[in-house]
């Protein structure tokens, strides 16, 4: 845990240039955003210390001892401190237009500070996708390593395929928590699909019902990429020449042109809260941006780089793949009233429940404020659901294949705002995982410190509805096959009206969510291919000499995974291409 002394920061003013100082303010790297991705960056640059470092990140460095406790840092809603919460646009094919509530990471660890903790890496064949797409480099053969390299997986027997030298703990879970999840697994293989330990596993079949590795310590805390990667005695070891500014809300980049191309000569930023007073910091070599598939974009739009009509003028570099391409694991589902005790709704109605499993947690590191959100991962492909929601078995590996659905069992109510319920709920999420459907990121106002107007723009593209009907009937079947397999408690609260097209539609279009897995706005492509690409396959921003992009707006094709693993896969990937550039010109 982190000692009560604080965290070692370093204030606006003396991060930015001052007349004073020819060295105070000028940096050989500056990243923007300490997120998941963020903190692996700043980590591996500032490994060399003769490399100066500035990390500027919005939001805080979140001390306290609730932040590690993995069921009360996942309750984000409503805690100003750990999440941006705001409205998304309108939504046309939901009912009433109604908007959703957007959440993104506040604070050092972004989304992984908040998450549910699950770490799922996706299959080979999502990376081999990118690779033939042009992305040369990104093939699942040529980043495993980069997965492998970050993580420290402590539980036993071990997995050739997992990394145990790495900062970050991943851990097998044990025992599944509640009993349902237990009747969950035996539904799903009853239904025609395997049960596998290690949904990690590359050989991984494409229809699988498989139990979630998570970021939880040993000693059963979080383990955010803010503590494994930046933690206080690594920040006070390197604090000469890393600084870590919290609080630090970015209004531009500066951005400049030589004889053939764009550089970024320094950053400006101001407070997050409080004064208005701009601050200024230059970079030597390179500026990456990590903060997020939704921040990163309006970085660039308030620095005139993007669409031409929807950049701050002036405009600095036409890009019309910026804040282009949103996707997300758009999230509805059914939901059946259980006994209070097989639901996390215990520890909200039961105040002594509430305290017995806080002593186990604290005691003896177990027990509800231990578990996380989601422990099975039902992965399948909506081709091989049949019309009447039964799998079709199938052994392909044809990329063609991949799961463009999940299904997840999680033991309380997913509905926004919660639909009334009187004991507990089990809910089965269902999840598209490859999205038609693609929505926008753009400017709101020109005030840095206002959150972006973002349409998902779900259900846009019609082909959705037909993956989703298919993944809410198989999860009507899994309902069914548990009532067998011995919940016999289980009784619908939610549920579509019947499993007709038009029943199924108008029940997404009730009951859709975000699943908070924001990507591609900043895509990895050729910046004139049809779906126009921002960075190149070294992540550096076109056009651009010193300007890269390391976070989850690079992703090309969406994979079927969460994507907290995959952020900091990149993040250790730009790290490599950025010292090995770094190598190259002191050799010439």
């Amino acid at each position: 845990m982190f000692p009560f002394s604080g965290y070692p920061l370093t204030k606006l003013d003396a991060a930015s240039i001052s007349p004073a100082s020819s060295e105070q303010g000028h940096y050989d790297y500056i990243i923007v955003g300490g997120g998941t991705a963020g903190c692996v960056l700043v980590n591996r640059l500032s490994e060399d210390p003769s490399v100066k470092v500035l990390l500027l990140e919005r939001g805080n460095a979140r001390l306290g001892w609730a932040t590690r406790v993995p069921l009360l840092s996942t309750n984000f809603m409503g805690d100003e401190s750990a999440a941006y919460s705001w409205s998304s646009t309108p939504l046309e094919n939901l009912t009433d237009n109604r908007s959703l509530t957007l959440v993104t990471g506040k604070g050092l660890g972004g989304g992984s500070a908040i998450n549910s903790m699950n770490y799922t890496r996706g299959y080979p064949q999502d990376y081999d996708l990118w690779s033939a797409s042009g992305c040369k480099g990104w093939s699942y053969q040529e980043i495993e390593g980069y997965f492998m390299k970050s993580e420290n997986f402590v539980s036993t027997p071990e997995r050739k395929h997992h990394g145990t030298q790495g900062e970050w703990t991943v851990r097998d879970m044990g025992d599944l928590q509640f009993s349902l999840a237990r009747n969950c697994a035996e539904a799903c293989t009853s239904l025609g699909m395997p049960y596998t330990h290690d949904i990690n596993e590359p050989d991984t079949p494409f229809n699988v019902c498989g139990k979630l590795d998570c970021t939880i310590d040993l000693d059963g805390h979080r383990n955010s990429t803010f503590h494994a990667f930046l933690p206080p005695r690594l920040a006070s070891e390197r604090k000469y020449h890393l600084h870590i500014c919290a609080g630090a809300a970015v209004t531009a980049l500066d951005v400049e042109r030589d004889a053939d191309r764009s550089y970024v000569k320094g950053v400006s930023f101001r407070a997050a809260a409080g004064d208005a007073k701009v601050y200024y910091a230059r970079a030597r070599h390179e500026v990456i941006l990590c903060a997020g598939a939704i921040a990163t974009p309006q970085i660039l739009l308030l620095s005139g780089i993007g669409p031409r009509h929807k950049v701050k003028q002036p405009l600095k570099k036409e890009l019309t793949g910026v804040g282009e391409n949103l996707q997300d694991h758009m999230a509805t589902g059914i939901m059946y009233n259980v006994p209070r005790a097989d639901s996390l709704h215990i520890v909200q109605k039961s105040p002594m429940r509430a305290l017995l499993e806080l002593f186990r947690y604290i005691v003896k590191g177990e027990g509800l404020f231990l578990a996380p959100v989601a422990q099975l991962s039902i992965l399948v492909n909506s081709a091989q659901i049949d019309d009447s929601g039964y799998i079709i078995p199938s052994k392909s590996t044809d990329p063609a294949g991949l799961p463009d659905l999940e299904i997840k069992p999680i033991h309380f109510n997913i509905t926004e705002p919660p639909i009334p319920h009187k004991e507990g709920v089990l809910s089965i999420m269902v999840v598209l995982m490859r999205p038609s459907s693609r929505g926008t990121v753009a400017l709101a106002s020109e005030d840095p410190l206002e959150r972006p107007a973002c349409d998902l723009a779900y259900l846009s593209d019609p082909a959705d509805y037909a993956v989703i009907r298919k993944g809410i009937k198989l999860a009507k079947r899994i309902g069914e096959k548990m009532r067998e397999h011995g919940a016999k408690n289980m009784t619908d609260l939610y549920m579509p009206d019947s499993e007709s097209d038009a029943d199924l539609d108008a029940f997404v279009r009730n009951f859709t969510r975000t699943n908070y897995h924001y990507s591609s706005t900043c895509r990895m492509a050729p910046e004139n291919d049809p779906l126009p690409g921002v960075v190149d396959d070294e992540l550096r921003v076109h056009g651009f000499s010193n300007l890269r992009i390391a976070d989850c707006s690079i992703i090309p094709i969406m994979i079927s995974a969460h994507l907290q693993a995959s952020a900091v896969m990149i993040a250790e990937k730009c790290a490599d291409m950025i010292k090995a550039d770094r190598l190259l010109v002191a050799r010439e």
